[in-house]
């Protein structure tokens, strides 16, 4: 048997997290590529574009921010909103050992690929 720490490098053993994240949006996905063991963060931004979204890398904390500057004309107004305009920071907390490769914004798919700095030291635990 054996048992995969790897939902540490996100930082749910850190208290201020279980603040922090009193909100779903926006949605998010982590992938692993399990050959490699590097990481695929997808954030979905529908309508968002590059110029709004903002990506913070310092220490091991990795902050996307979004700032909505599109705002209606005075001869317009929603029927239905189901588009979410609101400004969001989501904040991940990363490993030492991981670093961000490549940020890119495609369809509305916030992408941020990470991977392992050749000094990592994660490791999957047999328990015997």
């Amino acid at each position: 048997m054996t048992i995969d720490i790897s939902k540490f490098w996100l930082g749910m053993n850190k208290e201020w997290l279980l603040h922090n994240t009193d909100t779903s949006y926006p949605r998010y996905n982590i992938v692993e590529n399990v050959d490699t063991g590097n990481f695929r963060i997808e954030v979905a931004v529908p309508g968002w574009s590059k110029q709004e979204l903002e990506l913070v890398h310092e220490d091991n904390e990795l902050l996307i921010k979004g700032k909505k500057e599109r705002k209606l004309s005075e001869s317009e107004r929603f029927s239905h909103q189901g588009l979410s305009l609101k400004s969001f920071e989501r904040k991940f907390m990363l490993n030492a050992d991981l670093k961000v490769d490549d940020v890119e914004l495609t369809d509305g798919l916030l992408t941020i690929a990470l991977s392992k700095t050749p000094n990592s030291n994660r490791k999957v635990l047999d328990i015997k």
